[in-house]
């Protein structure tokens, strides 16, 4: 690899050849600057090469009639040809690029997470290729037809709110409610077999999930500070502007954690993978079980699966919905209700002659109620409801 005296770049291409006085000399081209060399080092047929050919080197001045290189192409009675100056191509962006890149920086300067400006980018992205940005009707009716499930209609929905607040516009937004959809719940003993599959990294990961509750995304950023060996707790950060939380863990889980690999430059327990790569491999785990054990219901299990399940688990225990709030990191009642929606439709224990219901208008009658050992059911507007069992 010949290095361009002009500019030191390695990027040089061969030219051809020039005969001197009878004798081949190689010719280069450099990429970068455009430059035009020779080799000093005559190629020749001969075992050695030719040093030097009767003093002659064809990137000498004084070997030549010009201080000029040859050129790759030689025209009708033109030896030597001036030096190609090298071309600066400018680089036009489009408004809408322009858009998309301080639409990033706007996401940022809100502090979204890398995943939500991940996912929101993602389907501006699927947007911008298909629609025209600066049209809100039209992007409404994109999002309409080109999504099937409200879930997702919303996701983008708010993607491209964000993106008109990031250009100073407004729109009126549509208004998406998801569909009501009950997660599936696995037995104790198909949830056993699942946290025992793959190696012993894998294998804590899922125990932790399965004693915890807590999503994939805090457990991948649980470093070694916020295990407390002493007290068997681990200290769980605040993630989807939830609260951060202590849980108290078994002593399996925390041997289990002690044993994996710890590096000084290391803070996480579980080393960072590529995006989605731990969830492909625990969804081929599960496919591999379901084959292994014929069984198709290993197929609908997945990582949040042990958060539900925790929930319940919990819920079957102490009945009290403050405590399945607390280990969740909810910040509204509202969201745990679901889980005792779910268990009482599980274990069938919501029959209505087994149970008395009262109505809390006031924030006072609600904690009356709790501390009374009342079980929240719902809210209807102002209107509370909880029950206790006769």
């Amino acid at each position: 690899m010949r290095i361009c005296p002009e500019c030191g770049s390695q990027r040089t291409w061969k030219d051809g050849l020039r005969h001197v006085q009878g004798t081949p000399v190689q010719r280069y081209l450099c990429r970068s600057c455009g430059y035009r060399f020779s080799d000093p080092t005559y190629v020749s047929k001969d075992p050695e090469p030719v040093q030097n050919f009767h003093g002659l080197a064809l990137n000498r001045s004084s070997s030549l009639l010009s201080n000029r290189q040859i050129c790759a192409t030689q025209t009708t009675g033109a030896k030597n040809l001036v030096r190609v100056e090298p071309q600066t191509e400018i680089v036009r962006t489009s408004p809408i690029a322009e858009q998309l890149v301080n639409y990033i920086l706007y996401l940022k300067r809100l502090g979204r997470t890398e995943s939500t400006i991940s996912t929101y980018n993602r389907y501006i992205t699927i947007i911008s290729n298909k629609s025209n940005l600066n049209d809100p009707d039209e992007i409404a009716l994109f999002i309409r037809e080109n999504w099937k499930e409200n879930s997702t209609r919303n996701i983008a929905v708010y993607a491209y709110d964000a993106f008109l607040k990031s250009v100073g516009k407004q729109w009126t937004k549509p208004d998406y409610k998801p569909e009501s959809k009950k997660p599936f719940i696995p037995t104790d003993e198909e949830l056993s077999q699942v946290v025992m599959t793959g190696n012993k990294s894998s294998i804590a990961f899922s125990r932790l999930l399965y004693e915890t509750g807590c999503r994939t995304n805090e457990a991948e950023r649980l470093e070694w500070d916020d295990i407390d060996y002493a007290r068997e707790k681990i200290y769980i950060r605040a993630s989807k502007r939830g609260n951060a939380r202590f849980i108290t863990i078994t002593n399996v889980l925390l041997n289990m954690l002690c044993r994996l690999p710890r590096s000084d430059k290391q803070k996480i327990v579980f080393p960072k993978r590529e995006k989605n790569s731990r969830r492909a491999w625990f969804n081929k785990r599960m496919k591999r079980l379901a084959r292994l054990l014929n069984n198709t219901r290993f197929l609908k299990i997945h990582f949040h699966t042990f958060r539900h399940c925790k929930a319940l688990r919990e819920y079957h225990r102490t009945k009290d919905i403050l405590h399945i709030k607390t280990l969740l990191g909810h910040k509204s009642l509202l969201t745990t209700q679901h889980y005792v929606e779910l268990y009482t439709q599980i274990y069938g224990d919501n029959k209505a002659e087994q149970f008395i219901t009262k109505i809390a208008a006031t924030k006072e009658e609600r904690i009356t109620l709790m501390n009374d050992g009342w079980t929240f059911i719902k809210n209807d507007d102002e209107e509370w409801y909880f029950r206790k069992p006769k």
